[in-house]
């Protein structure tokens, strides 16, 4: 089959482009910005005339693209990604998150060939959970407390009415937190790494600045998460949602205990007001219990492996950057 991936030179697209690739998929992927490598150890394994530069908040861009590669199956990803940034530049998050997968809705609907499209959402939608809807169900109603939160909210939203008024072919994913190689350094797993391997590398403890270390968070593989989104477009239903994620809580706090032992560091832990949100949810924890249902997807990557191959990756990236 023939996909195209948004946002492939992402964390998720990433992963997500070689899983295809490594399934005999030929594989297209678009981006603002298309470096040669990825954070991932190592280079897109696409062809040039495969990695096209497309911006999803240009609906021209975005028809261009899609007339161009005319995919089977398109995985939505490009994204506005970092929630706190989001109170700084709420228009850049409802820019990209609702406005691009407008693009992108409007694009497939008017290339009029079929394609199902995976658009990939986030469980920063549900916000505000109350103690006694845990686990989080697809029912469970959005009160999202950031604007990143409601632009992710808005186009789920828009995702479905598509689906309903103009016969989109479209499924909806709602991601928990994952974490693994190549995720940016502004997430909270990936930062633990990003300074224990900092000090590492400059044999020095490690300072490591955190925020609130005691919400409970549902964290995944990302290479699971891409898994279940490749599952959901074989076997999802068209218009549905369906929650990615372990169902089980960890809090930042055992993250950086495991992160310590497992990298052999000495690090200083300290607290730093900033990084603390000034809104947080204290437990989020999700059910996949629709989407095993629906695909026989489950979580296969051990989770002391993920932090092994991200404490990996980070020192490869620290080395190589100095």
């Amino acid at each position: 089959m023939r996909f195209l991936v948004t946002g492939v030179a992402g964390f998720a697209g990433w992963h997500l482009a070689e899983r295809l690739l490594a399934a005999g998929h030929e594989v297209f992927g678009c981006d603002r910005n298309l470096p040669a490598t990825t954070p991932v150890a190592g280079t897109l394994n696409l062809p040039p005339d495969h990695l096209l530069v497309c911006d999803i908040c240009d609906r021209g861009q975005v028809e261009a693209v899609v007339r161009a590669v005319r995919p089977d199956g398109l995985f939505h990803l490009a994204a506005f990604t970092n929630p706190a940034a989001s109170f700084d530049d709420p228009d850049g998050a409802y820019r990209a998150n609702l406005f691009g997968s407008l693009n992108v809705f409007a694009a497939v609907h008017a290339a009029a060939t079929p394609c199902r499209v995976v658009w990939v959402g986030s469980s920063d939608a549900y916000g505000q959970v109350n103690e006694g809807e845990l686990p989080v169900t697809e029912r469970n109603p959005f009160r999202p407390l950031s604007p990143y939160a409601v632009s992710k909210a808005a186009a789920d939203l828009a995702a479905y009415q598509w689906s309903r008024a103009y016969g989109l072919d479209v499924v909806r994913v709602r991601p928990f937190n994952h974490t693994g190689p190549g995720q940016a350094s502004h997430f909270v797993c990936a930062n633990f790494a990003f300074q224990l391997a900092a000090g590492k590398y400059h044999r020095r403890p490690a300072r490591v600045e955190v925020g609130n270390l005691d919400v409970v968070r549902d964290f995944s593989d990302v290479r699971d998460v891409v898994r279940a989104y490749v599952a959901v477009f074989e076997r999802g239903k068209t218009g549905e949602a369906y929650n990615v994620c372990s169902g089980s809580g960890r809090a930042p706090r055992d993250i950086l205990e495991r992160l310590i032992q497992l990298s052999g560091a000495h690090a200083d832990v300290v607290v730093e007001p900033a990084r603390r949100r000034s809104i947080d949810v204290p437990v989020l924890i999700g059910s996949a219990a629709k989407l095993r249902d629906a695909t026989g997807w489950a979580p296969m990557i051990d989770w002391d492996q993920t932090l092994r191959d991200l404490l990996k990756d980070w020192v490869s990236r620290v080395s190589r950057d100095g």
